[in-house]
């Protein structure tokens, strides 16, 4: 195979071509690529396609996508980068649907796999399982089935390489014990954000020092939502809805879109709702409370990806979402994303907090996704610093003032102005949950992970990623 091109590439996006070039030239089949999400794995894949295409090597690329807005991402940089057609009718370069489309254009494709020499491209391959069998595979055994089909060069992509069901990933090989993915080449978020590919996140999950939960005439004290959660008195979703809760994680997440808008102007918002209906109050909420412009996408609306697809150009200050803005969406100018999601999957975590990390114009590009500090959004933030460098990682304590605090059952009520506590009663249950309300939380963001207690003992657990 010809020596690769000079597409002006980032490092790792030349060394990654070289690699895969080299692979296939010894004959094997499939390259398996991991790179950080907006670490720039399309424009990778894209420069790969035309320096086999100008090799004379494939005579059409093929790419398969999970959602149609990365499908529609796809197509504009093969376009761009191809100097061509992307759009499979005569004449085209290839051709790039969605995994749920192959079934209905099996045949077609599977003509073209057989008299053809095809690169197949597989975006995200981890939505598509392997081994078993079941609706949720479908994409899997289509695909695998239909490469099978032909002999074609396959190149599979995904910046979170694992399935929150635990299969196997479809077209990939394992081992070792346990057994692990084999790839081909790495490019983890701790390398794209030391060589200024990817910014460098600040992880916020708020936390509160003094929870009470009255249930009957006992009253449980917790230091931490960990606690309360882990002790079954409080669940994740009762945070989710209630409304002092969102109100202050949304304030937080406001003031911080505002200091980051200090110095890049059009830095935008992002929100992972929970349902259509949270959604909805927060978008409103937001350009209630904060006199700025909010729109919401879901994956119930016709239009969803026309409305993404213009938010990228716009000057709307905020996007809320659900099911929409997860993997793949390319809209650089999201800085702030506030996740309220009630998927609690490290898989979908890191997908959501890929959505900001994308670089716009400038090197030095600050972002920051807040959430509750749930059990499980504590681990996965712990195991996301870890992938970056030791001196990324710091601990501040701020001074803790502890509350009594004192709640009646029954009730939903506010405490006294000295206390200053939330009461939030469970519509599911006789449990009674009383907060104290967020104040004047540390704003720092230089350290990659603080602890900060604020005035009355709202703690906030910053990890700078």
């Amino acid at each position: 195979m010809n020596k690769m091109q000079d597409l002006s590439l980032r490092t790792w996006q030349k060394n990654c071509l070289s690699k895969a070039l080299e692979v296939y030239l010894k004959g094997q089949q499939n390259f398996m690529c991991v790179a950080a999400p907006g670490a720039g794995k399309t424009r990778f894949s894209a420069s790969l396609a035309k320096s086999l295409l100008d090799a004379d090597h494939i005579d059409f690329v093929l790419c398969f996508a999970p959602s149609v807005s990365i499908q529609n991402s796809i197509q504009e940089t093969f376009s761009n980068i191809l100097n061509d057609r992307f759009d499979g009718r005569i004449g085209a370069k290839g051709l790039v649907i969605t995994y749920q489309g192959i079934q209905y254009a099996y045949q077609e494709l599977a003509h073209v796999i057989k008299n053809y020499r095809v690169l197949i491209i597989s975006d995200e391959i981890h939505h598509c399982a392997s081994g078993i069998s079941s609706t949720s595979n479908q994409w899997g055994q289509l695909l695998v089935s239909l490469i099978s089909e032909g002999n074609p060069l396959t190149l599979t992509l995904s910046g979170t390489p694992w399935r929150s069901d635990s299969t196997k990933i479809a077209l990939q090989s394992y081992s070792g014990e346990p057994q692990e993915l084999d790839t081909d080449f790495v490019y983890g978020l701790g390398d794209a954000v030391r060589d200024k590919v990817c910014r460098r996140p600040n992880l916020i999950l708020l936390d509160n020092s003094s929870i009470d939960v009255k249930e009957d005439s006992k009253t449980h004290k917790f230091s931490s939502i960990r606690q309360a959660i882990e002790a079954e008195k409080l669940k994740y979703s009762e945070l989710l809805t209630h409304q002092d809760s969102l109100t202050q994680l949304m304030t937080y997440a406001h003031e911080e879109l505002i200091r980051i808008r200090e110095k890049h102007t059009r830095a935008a918002g992002l929100v992972v709702a929970s349902s259509i209906d949270q959604a909805r109050r927060i978008s409103q909420f937001i350009i209630t409370n904060f006199n700025e412009s909010s729109i919401v996408v879901s994956y119930d609306q016709i239009d969803a990806h026309e409305n993404i697809r213009d938010f990228q150009s716009s000057e709307i200050d905020w996007i809320v979402s659900i099911g929409m803005v997860s993997e793949g969406t390319d809209i650089p100018r999201l800085q702030v994303c506030a996740y309220l999601s009630n998927v609690r999957t490290e898989l979908y975590f890191r997908q959501v907090l890929g959505r900001i990390l994308r670089i716009n114009k400038k090197i030095d590009e600050p972002c920051s996704m807040i959430a509750f500090a749930e059990p499980k959004l504590i681990e996965y933030s712990e195991r996301i610093n870890q992938d970056l460098p030791e001196d990324s990682m710091r601990i501040k304590v701020l001074e803790e003032q502890a509350l009594v605090k004192n709640a009646d059952a029954n009730t939903l009520a506010r405490g006294s102005e000295k206390n200053n506590f939330i009461t939030m009663k469970t519509t599911s249950s006789s449990h009674t949950h009383s907060f104290d309300r967020l104040h004047d939380i540390a704003s720092e963001a230089s350290y990659s992970v603080k602890m900060a207690f604020c005035k009355d003992s709202y703690r906030t657990k910053i990890l700078s990623l």
